[in-house]
C-alpha cells in the first residue's frame, strides 16, 4: 500500500448566507393587497389554451412551463379545480428554489395555494385530458414578479435574479459505440419536456445531424479540444453543451461536456433504469442534467460559497511526479474534501461512498457547516475512482491539487 499522504491546504471557510452582495436585491414589503385577475374564459391560440397570457409569452425567471399535474377527486370539475390549484403550488416550488441562492435551498418555506393564488398572473394550458373523475394537464404558470419580490422581503429570503448566457445543448445517445438516431430523438424529446426558456440557465437544443459519428463523441467525452472545437463550429459558436447518454446494465449514464456560461463543463450523473418507464427514466435523467447546469451557474452568484471550477480528475492530477512513471498505481492512502451544500447533499456522499467496495478505512478528519475533510485507502487508479463514485452520485474533481468530492444533481 502506498504511504500515507498529507491532505493539501484546507479550502478557506465559506461565508456565511446571509452576507450580502450586489447580485441579490431586497425589496421593501408593500402594503398594498394584490388581486388576481380572474378569467371567465379560456382563448384558444396556437393550439394553446390561454389563462390570463398574451400571445408572446416572453422568457422570464417569473414563469414556470411545463408543469405537469394528474389529479382525481369527486368528479371532473373539482379535479379540474385541484388540478389547476396543484400546479401552482408546484409552479411556485420551482420559482422559489430558482430565484434562491443555493445556501437557502434546505430552508425554503412551504406556501399554501391561498398565499400563492394572488401571485400568479396566468396560466397556460398546453394541454389536459379529463374524464368522470380525473385531470391530466401541463401548464405554464405566470407570476407578478413584484408581489413575488415582496413576499419573499417580507420573508427575509434572499433572492437573485440573473440568467445566464443561453446555451445550445445537443443530446446524443449512444449504444454499441454507435449513435442511436432513434434513441437520440427520444432522448431529446425528455429535454424538451423541461422548462428550457425561463431558469437561470437558458438553453436550446440543437438539432442531431446525420453525419455526427460516434468517433467524434467519444473524442469529446475524452477530452479532445480539437473535436470539441469541430463540433462547436457545426453547431455554431456560441456555448455548446454535449448531453451524451447511455445506457448499460440496467443504468442510465449522462455526461456533459462543453461549454457554457460558467466556464468549462465536464460532469456526470448516473440512476437506475426503471424498466417499465424509460420515458419517465430519461426526463428524470435530462432534469438532473440541467439541474446540474443551473446549479453551476448559482455557485457564480451565491456569496456564501466560492465559486469552484470544476476540472475533470485526470490521472496523477494530485500526484503528477508519481503517476508520470507508474500510471495505473493504486491511490493507496487518499485525502480529499467533501464540499456540501446542505444535509441532503452531506447524506449522499456519505452513503455514496459506503456503497464503494474497495474504499477502506474512511476517516472524517475534520468538518464545518459546509466541508469535511476525510482520508481513505482504494485500491485502484484515479479514473477508478471517479467512475465509481459517479455510479453512486458523486463527483469527483481536482482543483490547485486537492481532491473534491460534491453530490450530483439539482
Amino acid at each position: 500500500m502506498a504511504a500515507e499522504r498529507a491532505i493539501p491546504a484546507r479550502i478557506a471557510e465559506r461565508l456565511m448566507a446571509n452576507q450580502s452582495a450586489n447580485a441579490f436585491r431586497g425589496f421593501a414589503p408593500s402594503s398594498a393587497k394584490l388581486s388576481r385577475v380572474v378569467l371567465l374564459g379560456a382563448v384558444a391560440l396556437l393550439g394553446i389554451a390561454l389563462l390570463g397570457l398574451g400571445p408572446a409569452g416572453a422568457a422570464s425567471l417569473f414563469n414556470v412551463a411545463n408543469v405537469r399535474v394528474d389529479v382525481t377527486a369527486k368528479d371532473a370539475v373539482v379535479a379540474r379545480e385541484r388540478g389547476m390549484a396543484k400546479a401552482e403550488t408546484l409552479a411556485m416550488q420551482v420559482l422559489l428554489k430558482r430565484l434562491a441562492p443555493l445556501s437557502w435551498q434546505e430552508r425554503l418555506p412551504s406556501f399554501s395555494h391561498r398565499e400563492i393564488e394572488g401571485l400568479v398572473a396566468g396560466v397556460a394550458i398546453h394541454s389536459e385530458k379529463t374524464s368522470a373523475r380525473r385531470y391530466i394537464g401541463v401548464v405554464d404558470v405566470r407570476f407578478y414578479p413584484d408581489a413575488v419580490r415582496q413576499l419573499l422581503t417580507s420573508r427575509s429570503i434572499p433572492f437573485v435574479e440573473s440568467q445566464a448566457s443561453p446555451i445550445s445543448i445537443l443530446p446524443v445517445m449512444l449504444e454499441d459505440d454507435v449513435v442511436a438516431t432513434d434513441a437520440s430523438t427520444d432522448w431529446r424529446q425528455a429535454w424538451e419536456r423541461l422548462d428550457l426558456d425561463n431558469g437561470v440557465a437558458p438553453a436550446e437544443l440543437a438539432a442531431l445531424r446525420d453525419d455526427l459519428e460516434a468517433g467524434t463523441v467519444k473524442a469529446v467525452l475524452a477530452g479532445d479540444e480539437g473535436a470539441y472545437a469541430t463540433l462547436r463550429s457545426t453547431y455554431g459558436y456560441g456555448g455548446l453543451v454535449v448531453a451524451v447518454g447511455e445506457i448499460a446494465e440496467g443504468f442510465f449514464r449522462l455526461h456533459l461536456v462543453g461549454d457554457d456560461a460558467a466556464g468549462d463543463v465536464d460532469a456526470v450523473a448516473t440512476t437506475a433504469v426503471d424498466p417499465h418507464d424509460l420515458e419517465g427514466t430519461e426526463e428524470r435523467v435530462a432534469r438532473l442534467g440541467l439541474g446540474i447546469l443551473e446549479r453551476r451557474w448559482k455557485q457564480r452568484l451565491d456569496p456564501a460559497f466560492e465559486a469552484a471550477v470544476e476540472v475533470p480528475l485526470r490521472r496523477g492530477a494530485l500526484y503528477p511526479e508519481e503517476a508520470s512513471t507508474i500510471p495505473d498505481e493504486a491511490l493507496g492512502r487518499v485525502g480529499a474534501v467533501i464540499e456540501f451544500f446542505s444535509v441532503r447533499d452531506w447524506q449522499q456522499i456519505h452513503f455514496g461512498l459506503q456503497r464503494v467496495e474497495d474504499l477502506r478505512d474512511f476517516e472524517i478528519v475534520s468538518r464545518s457547516a459546509r466541508t469535511a475533510e476525510v482520508v481513505f485507502d482504494y485500491e485502484g487508479s484515479a479514473d477508478q475512482l471517479q467512475a465509481v463514485l459517479a455510479q453512486n452520485g458523486i463527483g469527483l474533481y481536482e482543483r490547485d491539487g486537492t481532491l473534491v468530492m460534491r453530490a450530483i444533481g439539482p
